[in-house]
């Protein structure tokens, strides 16, 4: 009898944490402690849509792509994602996250970023690597809150190519979540493009707008 109220209280649980996620389909999950209530942003971000090259480089800065080994070979470049970027989230070709940004040179990663429609001033961290001329791989996590009770584990993971002039990055990221056992929440599953634009001492204005 006691098993059989434990099993159902873990269900119960489960159910209550994939209802909570699923509440806000399509929307990437913020990093905050607690989500505050910081209104919508204004319209010219909220507006924003995905571009559909940040450059003249094309396709050919597909990772995997064959243009793209050929280049690796050649590529010579002291081109790095270290520093502090102007970050954007897209799903579906909209944008709904935008934030700033920084890689580290010890392999770590700062996000600080708000939700579209605006869900207050949040942070996580991650860790990233390079795999390839320009190319690299970045890991992502952060917890999943409801109110100020922690339900969730996201976990992000993304690929970017950095431009060959240094000042922009483009993209793909996924994003699943779990519970504290480490088991998938089922019914959740957010994808999309992520571009960045580069910050850097001495550069003003700053790339705004968003």
């Amino acid at each position: 009898m006691t098993i059989t109220k434990v099993r159902q209280r873990i269900g119960a649980s489960l159910a209550v944490i994939a209802l909570s996620i699923l509440s806000a389909p399509g929307m990437r999950a913020q990093c905050s402690a607690h989500v505050r209530n910081a209104g919508a942003l204004a319209p010219e971000v909220r507006s924003l849509q995905e571009p559909a090259d940040l450059d003249q480089e094309g396709s050919s800065e597909q990772a995997g792509s064959s243009e793209a080994l050929d280049q690796e070979k050649n590529d010579s470049s002291d081109v790095t994602v270290l520093g502090m970027w102007k970050n954007i989230y897209f799903s579906g070709g909209v944008a709904n996250d935008v934030g700033f940004r920084q890689f580290n040179a010890g392999g770590t990663e700062l996000l600080n970023d708000t939700g579209i429609p605006g869900t207050g001033n949040n942070f996580c961290v991650g860790a990233w690597k390079r795999v390839g001329a320009r190319r690299y791989e970045l890991v992502h996590t952060f917890f999943v809150f409801d109110g100020t009770k922690p339900i969730a584990i996201a976990i992000e993971q993304s690929n970017i190519t950095v431009s060959r002039d240094g000042n922009r990055f483009r993209g793909n990221w996924t994003q699943d979540n779990y519970d504290f056992s480490g088991n998938i929440v089922p019914g959740f599953h957010s994808q999309g493009r992520v571009t960045g634009e580069r910050f850097a001492p001495g550069q003003f204005p700053f790339p705004f707008p968003f």
